[in-house]
């Protein structure tokens, strides 16, 4: 069948080594061709997704995807996974204004680039569950607003100027700490305030057994009602994308399958209710397209 034949999927997703067969054609399906909508960085599509859905399918953060579903945007999460991992060593601290642990965090000043940002709902689930530092114990510093517009920030949290640099704030002492990640930190000489976050993570992981998962795959409800064969095919190409090219990591955020993902989609809705992210829990029929 031609490509003239076939149903055109008008779909944005970043550059990964499980998707690259796709683009370039190693992975190929006898019923769907895929229109290609480039954004970079790729969080640049989540606002236009959310707010008219200009794609069928789109790469969207999992923390997004949640708050817009709350809010009635008409999409749902396909299970695949295009990135995640342990946030543990996200959460960082200048040693010069004092030794800090995890659980000095109560009553003090954090930044993170937006509330919203499924890194750091991640994190904040950590200090929770593991530190007991919830997060009304602390006061937000945030650079971003959130995607969703109708999302209104808890009291706890305060946006200054998006030119505002979180890290010379931690170093003057103004914030106790930041969350970013690994290449935000080179060169900071800020460290780590979770020192042995390796045995955090296996700690975090046998009770969970889940690995946090930063992006996925939507679908609107549009291309659901009008041709599910087509949402189905569209994911089995992903998935084959994800199983072509195994996560390194072990064990591996990159995945297909709802099994697989469920562990990490519950806990990130149990995150999201108790940092009030989201307004309500939802039925899985609520949140998945297949």
């Amino acid at each position: 069948m031609s490509d003239m034949a076939k149903s055109i999927v008008k779909i944005v997703v970043d550059d990964y080594p499980h998707t690259r067969p796709i683009k370039e054609g190693q992975i190929r399906s006898a019923s769907v061709a895929f229109e290609f909508v480039k954004y970079a960085p790729i969080n640049k599509s989540f606002v236009p997704m959310i707010e008219s859905q200009p794609f069928d399918v789109c790469e969207m953060a999992l923390g997004t995807f949640l708050q817009a579903l709350d809010v009635g945007c008409p999409i749902r999460l396909l299970p695949v996974v295009m990135g995640g991992g342990f946030h543990h060593g996200s959460l960082w601290y200048d040693p010069d204004n004092g030794l800090l642990k995890p659980e000095d965090l109560k009553g003090r000043r954090v930044g993170v680039r937006a509330y919203t940002q499924t890194t750091g709902m991640w994190v904040r689930g950590v200090l929770a569950h593991q530190y007991g530092v919830k997060s009304e114990d602390v006061t937000w510093i945030t650079t971003e607003g959130a995607h969703v517009a109708q999302y209104v920030n808890p009291s706890n949290v305060e946006e200054v100027s998006k030119d505002t640099d979180l890290v010379e704030l931690v170093r003057s002492g103004d914030l106790a700490a930041v969350i970013m990640g690994p290449k935000q930190s080179n060169g900071s000489g800020l460290a780590r305030i979770i020192p042995d976050v390796d045995t955090a993570i296996a700690e975090w992981y046998e009770l969970n057994h889940a690995v946090p998962i930063n992006h996925m795959i939507v679908v609107t409800d549009d291309l659901i009602r009008k041709d599910p064969a087509v949402v189905e095919e569209v994911f089995n190409l992903l998935k084959q994308g994800c199983e072509m090219v195994p996560d390194t990591k072990t064990p591996s955020a990159v995945c297909a399958g709802k099994n697989k993902v469920l562990n990490a989609v519950k806990l990130a809705i149990e995150y999201s209710l108790e940092q009030k992210l989201i307004s309500r829990n939802f039925d899985l029929d609520e949140i998945f397209a297949i």
